[in-house]
């Protein structure tokens, strides 16, 4: 039985390579950014939240916490059971981009030529030469790409005929620890010093910590 062409990757499954890689696994996204308010500006826009539809065009920018999204032009979809939350924003751009600061201080940043990011789905979907890059860790590349704001999973899906292409950072080794300045000369060191100076190898019982036989009390003969 063939292997599908479509390929799921989820980056839990690559854990154990990872692993060997890297320092520590994959982080968690920023927990506290989907608690945080969404804001948006661009140079137009048409619709209201009310009828649950804006249309913004012309260097739109997006931030919520620490996640960030801009393109050319955006569409924005509020809940239809609540019009003052925003439910999804569709980002438009050539390419457009977006970035997000892990729990863990890794930054990861995507491109494509559309970002779908689903507030209440906490998922930010790339379509068409989608890239995602977590910085020091890897790369992910594919014509489908799906980002977890919140756990930091992704999922990959290539074009047709074609594989999603993954690149993961090696891990770099530490430098051998260098000896302190302030350690103290061992004992045989310090025995070596003497013996140069006084010009006279040190008898065996200068390192000896015993101590020296009584004298004799015995009168001579």
């Amino acid at each position: 039985m063939s292997m599908p062409r479509s390929r799921r990757i989820r980056v839990e499954l690559l854990i154990l390579f990872i692993a060997a890689l890297s320092p520590c696994s994959l982080a968690q996204a920023k927990q506290s950014d989907k608690n945080q308010p969404i804001h948006v500006r661009a140079d137009t826009f048409a619709g209201s939240q009310d009828s649950g539809r804006i249309t913004f065009t012309g260097n739109f920018h997006m931030d919520q916490g620490s996640f960030q999204a801009d393109g050319t032009q955006a569409t924005g979809y509020t809940d239809p059971n609540d019009t003052s939350q925003w439910q999804r924003v569709v980002v438009n751009g050539s390419p457009a981009h977006f970035q997000q600061t892990q729990d863990s201080g890794t930054l990861v940043h995507g491109q494509a030529s559309t970002i779908d990011y689903k507030v209440s789905e906490n998922t930010v979907i790339l379509t068409g030469n989608a890239q995602v890059v977590q910085q020091g860790r890897g790369e992910f590349r594919g014509d489908r790409l799906v980002y977890n704001t919140d756990t930091g999973e992704i999922e990959g899906s290539p074009t047709t005929g074609g594989q999603v292409h993954i690149t993961l950072q090696p891990r770099t080794k530490p430098a051998p620890a260098k000896p302190s300045a302030a350690q103290p000369a061992s004992s045989s060191t310090v025995a070596a010093r003497s013996s140069s100076t006084a010009g006279t190898a040190a008898p065996d019982s200068a390192l000896s910590t015993a101590a020296p036989a009584p004298a004799s009390t015995s009168g001579t003969h």
